[in-house]
């Protein structure tokens, strides 16, 4: 199993989108995928409700003592990926996820709030010890909410790639996920061949090139 934490300080730069199509991709590409929804406000709990997403959440938040068995029961699930959607701060849950994750994805909207806020979580990130003796896991940083006809849409790439760390493919702001969400669905099921839908599958090419594993074309939808 690989572990891939998606975190970021502020909320509403679309971690809980990320999470829940990053998951319907890889399942698509034949992965088995558990989604850890370890936000209080159960974001991606609620998206599943109509049982309509193809792969197991779980609302599991960890408290501060149970760490340890929160984490065994990641390993436990025995899916291919588990997928971590953490709140919005950088407190006990951020930092389960910097110790255990292969992955940290960090999604961030192009405005100067959130990309402050990226700063302090790869700060954050950089300053926690990791009993793993590769250090801290690979971050890949995930522009969000990107409208590439103005000015902030064209400069967020850049301005995260000066943090260090690799840049992913923009997710632009479309409302497709907002109604893939009302009808509990991901992206590549709901609007399939769709510029949201393309955009979700170089996010997860590139996370898999990350984790160094095979990228393989998606299934055909039936």
């Amino acid at each position: 199993m690989q572990i891939i934490a998606i975190a970021q300080r502020k909320g509403g730069v679309g971690k809980t989108t990320l999470a829940v199509n990053l998951a319907g991709e890889l399942v698509r590409r034949g992965r088995s995928v558990t989604l850890v929804d370890a936000d209080p406000q159960a974001s991606a709990f609620d998206w599943a409700l109509p049982r309509r997403l193809g792969f197991v959440v779980r609302n599991d938040v960890p408290t501060v003592a149970g760490g340890v068995s929160w984490v065994k029961s990641i390993y436990k699930s025995g899916t291919d990926f588990a997928i971590i959607d953490s709140p919005a701060d950088l407190g006990s849950v951020f930092k389960l996820c910097v110790e255990v994750a292969d992955l940290l994805l960090l999604p961030c909207g192009p405005s100067s709030l959130d990309l402050n806020a990226a700063k302090q979580t790869v700060a954050r990130a950089s300053e926690i010890s990791r009993p793993l003796p590769d250090g801290q896991p690979p971050t890949l940083l995930v522009p969000t909410k990107v409208d590439m006809s103005v000015l902030e849409g064209q400069q967020i790439a850049p301005e995260l790639a000066e943090l260090g760390h690799d840049v992913a493919p923009h997710i632009s702001f479309d409302i497709s996920y907002v109604r893939a969400f009302t009808v509990g669905q991901t992206i590549s099921a709901y609007a399939p061949g769709s510029s949201a839908d393309l955009e979700m599958r170089a996010v997860a090419e590139a996370a898999l090139r990350t984790l160094g594993q095979p990228v393989r074309r998606p299934f055909r939808a039936r």
